[in-house]
């Protein structure tokens, strides 16, 4: 975990979510900066500069799944999990909230050329991509692929293709090194029913714009970039939504977890005499459960 003062060194805007249409609503673009966020998420976990690429990719991708959502308990859980050493990369979303784990974040591969953080390498090339969308009432929904590279925003760009039927246009990046984020976040371009072949065409040859979308926000607003890039193309922006990395774990919810192994199992551990210490994989935070603890929940769970 980088020791330095980081503020200086990131640009002086706040993660937020802009969302608009262009080409008189004919196509859907969302885009967002994660930058605050994924260096947080870095310091929680003390994850490797390459641990930290692959989670400044998935905060974005995740953040544009969340917002979409707009059922008030409503949640996205995106789990990538691939066969390289980084293991599983899990990130929920409760709107604009969201909070991100991984299984080795300690992982260190080398650089690609020297530069580019090897995040294929660290998630793997085989393995899959699920989405759980969870509405807040009735069954989730739950859509998977096949990783395709590992890189993020091809793998998602192809959850969108298959499981949602939607053509996506999508690049993800973070910019990190030492320890230090300097940019995380990523832009989607998604047509709507009805859009022309012209527009289709005019989208396509953007593409070079937002392959290094990381270095393009490193320095410069959300609204600058979008005003540049979409410029004499109808351009109209609906909202931007601030973004925040938080937890939502609680003592009351490790303790439900702790009844939720049931009796046997809480009988185990009250035998043991030993306190048990439960730590949330995405912040972290640690709780300490007494013997006396285990014996109140035990008597809960009998009573449930």
């Amino acid at each position: 975990m980088s020791q330095l003062n980081v503020e200086p060194l990131i640009f002086d805007e706040p993660d937020s979510m802009l969302r608009m249409t262009v080409f008189g609503g004919q196509v859907r673009v969302m885009m967002c900066r994660t930058t605050r966020m994924a260096q947080k998420a870095a310091d929680i976990h003390q994850a490797s500069d390459v641990a930290t690429a692959a989670m400044g990719r998935v905060l974005p991708g995740t953040s544009m799944l969340s917002v979409m959502l707009k059922e008030e308990k409503s949640s996205i859980t995106l789990t990538m999990a691939g066969d390289g050493p980084g293991g599983r990369v899990i990130c929920v979303g409760h709107g604009n909230n969201l909070k991100i784990t991984c299984d080795n974040p300690q992982v260190e591969l080398p650089t690609i050329d020297g530069v580019r953080q090897d995040v294929a390498g660290f998630i793997g090339k085989n393995g899959r991509l699920s989405v759980v969308k969870d509405y807040g009432k009735g069954e989730p929904y739950t859509g998977s692929v096949q990783l395709v590279s590992g890189e993020v925003a091809e793998d998602l760009a192809r959850y969108y293709k298959v499981s949602e039927q939607t053509p996506t246009i999508l690049a993800l990046g973070c910019l990190n090194q030492n320890g230090v984020v300097l940019s995380s976040g990523g832009i989607l371009v998604q047509t709507l029913p009805g859009c022309s072949d012209e527009v289709i065409i005019q989208l396509d040859n953007m593409l070079p714009f937002f392959a290094g979308i990381s270095r393009e926000i490193y320095d410069r607003s959300l609204k600058t970039l979008v005003t540049a890039w979409f410029r004499n193309m109808d351009l109209e922006i609906l909202e931007e939504t601030p973004l925040f990395l938080h937890c939502d774990c609680s003592r009351d919810k490790m303790a439900a977890a702790l009844i939720a192994t049931g009796k046997n199992e809480l009988q185990k551990m009250i035998k043991d005499d030993k306190d048990m210490e439960l730590v949330c994989w995405f912040c972290r935070v640690k709780c300490n459960f007494t013997p006396e603890d285990l014996t109140e929940l035990l008597e809960k769970a009998v009573k449930a």
